[in-house]
């Protein structure tokens, strides 16, 4: 079954929302869907993560506190890439370099990657 919903849009949001349906060739009602699907995504995900944070904490995994991150979507994308093993980091965000130093794993901004690539 099918069914429809209707949102107001701000100036701002409508001209932007546009411009991305002009640049990507995609209709409006699949992008919305698609950014709808997206959020809700990530609602369930930060809910499932709050519940299991603790269980994390106890066994002594790497928490949102373990490293001084402010903004907490670094933290959680961060703290993905340390449970996946990953053996290097690559980003430009000032806030995740400057921690590099206290990181269980290396942080280096895009050059650097390729510095690192070109020496392996």
């Amino acid at each position: 079954m099918k069914s429809a919903i209707t949102i107001r849009l701000d100036p701002d949001l409508e001209k932007l929302l546009a411009r991305v349906c002009r640049e990507t060739g995609r209709t409006r009602s699949d992008l919305v869907r698609d950014a709808l699907r997206r959020q809700l995504s990530l609602l369930r995900f930060e809910r499932l993560r709050r519940r299991a944070l603790p269980f994390a904490e106890a066994r002594g995994y790497l928490t949102e506190s373990a490293l001084p991150i402010r903004d907490k979507d670094d933290r959680w994308v961060f703290a993905s890439a340390v449970e996946g093993r990953a053996e290097v980091f690559v980003t430009g965000d000032r806030d995740l370099l400057d921690v590099a130093g206290a990181a269980p794993l290396k942080i280096v901004d895009p050059r650097g990657f390729w510095q690192l690539s070109r020496n392996s």
